[in-house]
């Protein structure tokens, strides 16, 4: 395990072990090369020490640490002079701290530390640490440490470890803090815009209480009550508060008060006012000695709106911290529920100290109740103390609003928040490029856990759903559960829960058949992962260094997906044979016709093709790279050029393929929809729609007939032309070139019947159909190889024809007339069975499967 930093203070030796980074390093830097416009700030790779910390320049481990140490303003000159300085940061060379990376630390001290420990936020961090006293052998002193190691997993940001121990009695503190990157996307690029893209429909969701990386909260738009983020604001502003109080309590402002006292006149002191002195005179006059007289002064009094508004604060600060330290320490009494540290719940209780320290101070008592300002305060504003307490009051209020990028706040896993943001990018496909508009938004339906974390309502339930103007309907949904029990699509054995379900309804007049809706479904599985070994199975070709693959499991997890998922519908009646009961059994088939991982593979999807588009396009299984755009990420940064790059335009692709789109026109004109009328087809005549079982077929119409007329009389014998006229006939042929010309080859497999024109005038311009013929098999043969018997005459030639094997016919009770053979595709078209038997002329014929033409 080789070691990575090793750092000297005058009380410990700080160093952190890993396994080999050499490929996550690599994985980076390509990522950076790829990802970051030559305008973006090159990121800087530091440590940050807090308080700053004394540490030794002569230590440099293989070149890793920078030449120029970002040195604090309290370096001081016999520090430096003794080869030491304090530091706030240390620059780094090179990046060290990768996610889903496991680091092993050690804090070795120097003198005799009695106990050691992490004061993380998260119970987990610092229970893999571990400290071990001093132990003194008959070989020496072995001193003092803490050891342990964290996992980063999906965690990205900084990492704070919050050092605490005890030496000569004393409990010291020091924090070291590292930021830990992402190797497939940017961290200060890419991720900014999934947080932009993921607050402006659920707002607040990515906060979360405690995790083990945080990272500087951006700004929201959000009003209202969040504790979190709250809770954030007033850590980050703690002390700057708690210092304005204790200047406030040191010199509270007061302010000369008018008040009225009844005094008795033995009691009056002083100059009296000239009406107030004629009236006592009168009344010892009349003998009135006990008699009391309102006389008003003015004195200093601390019971000031502004006093007012202090003890509000406080109050208020101080109920709400207390509030939340009591409903963190229920939620995490169980112990499988223990995220949270004791020391960052007594961290929570201390904090509530300094505030009622000063609500107990003796000038607060003769302060009254707030009830608001009148007008501005220049003490709030201007009075030191006053105007400290008054401004942070506004950002807590203002939550990030005010405070921007100060503020420090930990985030969900970026695993996580990839995930909501590919549910949330198809989501934005189908309402600004498909031409859906949303008529029913589940985004509202957030919930608040135990930990006071948003949680989205997964589902169905908290799904969005859509209608375009041709009368398609789009549902979109995150995480849905398919279980044994499932009424409409139903997992027999194991319960499955894919990430995005996107489940679209067409209309009875973009369906195959008018008489019912058909509905489609394609599942996307978001995995923020890319492939980094290579399986031997793997293609020699497939470079995994310089491409970006989804892993193999991911793959495998779609098509688990597509195979798990059974439709019930049109339940039939049968009769039990043993009890002569009627029972139900429900019609099944499977109505996924897609699965796809969505990963963040780096690509120029304007000018490379998409790895798995063959994958996709024969079995209907893949993946799409995911990442945001260049215009996405110029949104967030205006400092960035737009490219060309686009993050999903193969998926934006993918779908317009499927469903179509509406294209926005001009108020007042009719937007046209660009799809064909049968929809349906399109969907069903793909390649991955129609692979049956071993030994079945799959067709989309049981009854598909083509209309063809048979070929001329010239040099075939008559006989050939009779067995046709006296419903004799057994084999029918065809040049394959004509049948390519007007059909696509798989077209020639579901042909259930032909409608073969014929007549017995050799002159007429047209022919008509009188009987259809149930096609046994086709075969495509070489036109020497079909016999005179089959074709009516022999041939030489080595061009392909299809030859059906023919059953004996069926004769329509009207003859469809007026058929055109010259040329033969003129008479070649695609209907059923029911269409021909309505019709009497030949352009009256209904035409199926348009989608199956060339």
């Amino acid at each position: 395990m080789p070691e990575l930093i090793r750092l000297q203070t005058p009380d410990f030796e700080f160093s952190v072990w890993t396994n080999d980074i050499s490929q996550r390093l690599s994985m980076y830097q390509n990522t950076m090369a790829h990802r970051v416009n030559a305008n973006h700030a090159q990121p800087s790779y530091k440590l940050r020490f807090a308080p700053a910390a004394t540490l030794s320049n002569t230590i440099k481990q293989q070149e890793l640490v920078a030449d120029s140490f970002a040195k604090n303003e309290l370096d001081e000159s016999e520090l430096v002079a003794n080869g030491l300085a304090k530091h706030a940061e240390l620059t780094l060379n090179s990046p060290l701290f990768f996610e889903n990376t496991q680091y092993q630390f050690e804090w070795v001290f120097f003198s005799e530390v009695t106990n050691a420990r992490l004061t993380h936020r998260s119970q987990s961090v610092n229970e893999a640490f571990r400290f071990a006293p001093e132990v003194k052998t008959t070989r020496g002193v072995v001193p003092a440490r803490l050891t342990g190691t964290i996992n980063t997993c999906n965690n990205v940001g900084w990492l704070r470890l919050p050092l605490t121990f005890e030496l000569n009695g004393k409990i010291q503190t020091q924090h070291i803090a590292f930021e830990v990157l992402p190797t497939k996307m940017v961290l200060h690029q890419d991720l900014p815009a999934m947080y932009q893209a993921i607050d402006k429909v659920y707002p607040l969701w990515r906060f979360s209480l405690v995790e083990k990386t945080e990272q500087d909260a951006a700004t929201s738009q959000q009003r209202g009550h969040f504790p979190l983020i709250w809770l954030a604001n007033f850590a980050a502003l703690r002390e700057r508060f708690e210092q304005g109080l204790k200047v406030i309590c040191a010199a509270p402002h007061s302010r000369l008060q008018p008040t009225v006292a009844n005094i008795k006149a033995a009691k009056l002191k002083g100059r009296l006012p000239h009406k107030l002195a004629e009236q006592v005179k009168q009344d010892f006059a009349n003998g009135q000695y006990d008699k009391r007289y309102a006389l008003e002064k003015k004195q200093l009094s601390v019971d000031t709106s502004e006093n007012r508004f202090i003890k509000m604060v406080v109050s208020k600060s101080k109920r709400q911290l207390a509030e939340f330290e009591q409903n963190l320490r229920q939620s995490n009494q169980a112990p499988e529920r223990q995220r949270l540290s004791d020391s960052f719940l007594n961290e929570l209780h201390s904090w509530q100290q300094p505030l009622q320290k000063v609500l107990g101070q003796s000038f607060l008592k003769e302060v009254g109740a707030y009830t608001g300002l009148s007008r501005e305060s220049l003490v709030l504003q201007q009075k030191t103390g006053y105007s400290a307490v008054y401004r942070v009051w506004q950002e807590l209020k203002f939550y990030l609003d005010v405070f921007g990028n100060q503020s420090s706040i930990s985030m969900k896993s970026v695993a996580e928040i990839y995930e909501v943001w590919c549910f949330l990018c198809l989501k934005q496909i189908l309402e600004q490029d498909l031409g859906f508009e949303l008529v029913e938004n589940g985004a509202t339906k957030l919930t608040q856990n135990d930990f006071f974390e948003y949680q989205l309502k997964d589902g169905f339930a908290g799904a969005f759903r859509f209608k375009r103007s041709d009368g398609v309907i789009a549902r979109l949904a995150h995480e849905p559960k398919f279980t044994k029990k499932g009424k409409l699509i139903r997992s027999y054995l194991v319960s499955q829960e894919p990430d995005i379900v996107l489940e679209v309804t067409l209309p009875k007049s973009l369906s195959s058949d008018s008489s019912e809706e058909k509905q489609f479904i394609w599942l996307f599985d978001a995995k923020y992962r890319i492939k980094t070994d290579k399986n031997r199975f793997d293609d020699s070709n497939e470079d995994i260094e310089s491409t970006d693959y989804v892993p193999d499991d991911a793959i495998n997890q779609m098509h688990r997906y597509r195979d798990a998922l059974i439709r019930l519908s049109e339940p039939h009646v049968l009769e039990s044979p043993s009890s002569g009961n009627a029972g139900q059994s429900p019609k099944k088939s499977r109505p996924v016709f897609g699965a796809f991982a969505l990963y963040p593979g780096f690509f120029d999807q304007a000018t490379k093709l998409n790895p798995y588009a063959a994958a996709i396009e024969e079995v209907g299984i893949g993946a799409f790279a995911l990442l945001p755009s260049q215009n996405e990420l110029s949104e967030t940064d205006p400092s960035q050029t737009k490219s060309s790059f686009s993050g999903h335009q193969w998926l934006l692709e993918f779908l317009k393929a499927q469903i179509g789109t509406v294209p926005k026109t001009q108020a007042g004109q009719d937007n046209e929809v660009m799809y064909p009328a049968g929809m349906a087809e399109r969907l069903y005549v793909q390649e991955a729609a129609r692979i049956p079982y071993a030994g079945m077929k799959q067709v989309l119409y049981p009854d598909l007939t083509m209309t063809v007329a048979l070929g001329g009389q010239r040099g075939r014998d008559n006989d050939y032309f009779e067995k046709f006229e006296q419903g004799r006939a057994q084999w029918y042929h065809l040049p394959q070139s004509t049948f390519l010309r007007k059909f696509k080859q798989h077209i020639a497999e579901e042909i259930r019947y032909l409608a073969l024109a014929s007549t017995s005038d050799i002159h007429s311009s047209t022919k008509q159909i009188n009987k259809l013929w149930p096609v046994k098999r086709v075969t495509v043969l070489p036109r020497y190889a079909i016999t005179e018997d089959q074709a009516g005459k022999r041939s030489d030639s080595d061009d392909l024809y299809y030859l059906f094997e023919l059953g004996k016919p069926l004769s329509l009770q009207t003859p469809v007339t007026n058929v055109p053979h010259r040329p033969m595709k003129n008479s070649m078209r695609l209907t059923t069975l029911t269409c021909l038997e309505n019709v009497t002329k030949f352009t009256k014929v209904e035409k199926v499967y348009e989608e199956a033409m060339v």
